[in-house]
Formats: structure tokens, sequence, C-alpha cells
């Protein structure tokens, strides 16, 4: 693991002293032609996809019993959206995984209550231990909640240890998420 960090931080450092542009593009130059269009293998992508994905958490609590909570879109078409059973306990959840370096992510409330989002990496179990995580670090380097930015520095996440941020919201309301994120660097 220490290996392919290493191999990631050079090729990302050897790529951005040639270029003019941030990481963040590179990073997905590297994703999306250098990675994903050559390595069409799926078993290849899946030994790199813990690295680059992130993973978005939104919750909706709601005031009243009355929840609902709707994603309206997501910017990558290759996210994957689920909402899963455990996450629907006193509100609505839904997770959102994708590796594209930045989403923006539309939803609606129709009640009053409270929005949480949590940043952080997916969750990887130890194969001898299905109780322990691996912790899958992400280098989030921007959040943007209805055009307020809560953050443009880098903000480290896993598992475990999530960014997280709630704001109250209206019914009928529209709510627009803007994420940015890198691979995970070693020196952060």
């Amino acid at each position: 693991m220490y290996a392919l960090t290493g191999v990631t931080r050079v090729l990302e450092d050897v790529e951005i002293s040639q270029c003019n542009h941030s990481p963040y593009q590179d990073v997905k130059r590297f994703i999306e032609q250098d990675f994903y269009l050559i390595h069409d293998d799926v078993e290849i992508i899946r030994k790199f996809r813990y690295y680059f994905t992130a993973r978005i958490d939104i919750q909706f609590t709601p005031k009243t019993n009355a929840a609902a909570l709707q994603i309206l879109s997501v910017s990558d078409n290759r996210a994957g959206i689920s909402q899963p059973a455990w996450f629907q306990r006193g509100g609505i959840g839904y997770v959102i995984t994708s590796y594209a370096g930045i989403l923006k992510i539309v939803a609606k409330t129709f009640a009053n209550g409270k929005l949480q989002v949590r940043l952080l990496g997916i969750d990887i179990r130890n194969r001898e231990d299905k109780s322990k995580r691996i912790p899958y670090w992400v280098d989030y380097t921007r959040l943007v909640v209805n055009k307020k930015t809560l953050f443009d520095t880098l903000t480290p996440a896993w598992h475990n240890k999530p960014y997280r941020h709630t704001i109250d919201v209206k019914a009928d309301e529209e709510i627009t998420i803007q994420v940015e994120w890198l691979p995970h660097r070693s020196d952060t």
C-alpha cells in the first residue's frame, strides 16, 4: 500500500511540474483518460478505486414525522447512489460514492428539518476481522453548500473520521452541494 501511495505521489508531482494546471485536473485526467480508457479492465479499476473514491453521506432529519428528501441530480454519471436501510432510521439518508474528483449534488427537501452532509472515505473492512475498518483517507479540498464555501483547504477524512456539516432546511428547498477531492497524500 505504501509503495502505491509513493508511486502515485511521484507520478502526480512529475505531472504537475510539467503542467500549468491544478492537481485536481491532473488526477481527473489520469483517471478518465490515462487510466480508465487505457485500462478498461474491471480488475485493474477495482484495485485502484479505493484511493480515488470519495463518499458523501447526506441525511435529512425532519422536524415532524413526514420526511422526504430527493436527490435531483448528481454531476458524475458513474457515481453510486444508494439508500441503505440502516441510514433510514429517524430520517432519510443517501450514500453517494464517486471517483471523479469533483461532484455537484442537487437535492430537495419536502419538510422542515436538518440536513447533515458527511465527507468520508469508503468503508473497507479487514478480510480476517470484518469488525475492523481499513482507513482509506481522502483529501477533500473544497466544500460549497448553497453557494457558501465551507472550506477550500486540504481536509483529510476517512470512514471513521468524517468531516460533518449540518444545516437547517425548509420544506421545498433545493440544496446544492459541491465537493472536490484528491487521493490522499501521506504527507498531509
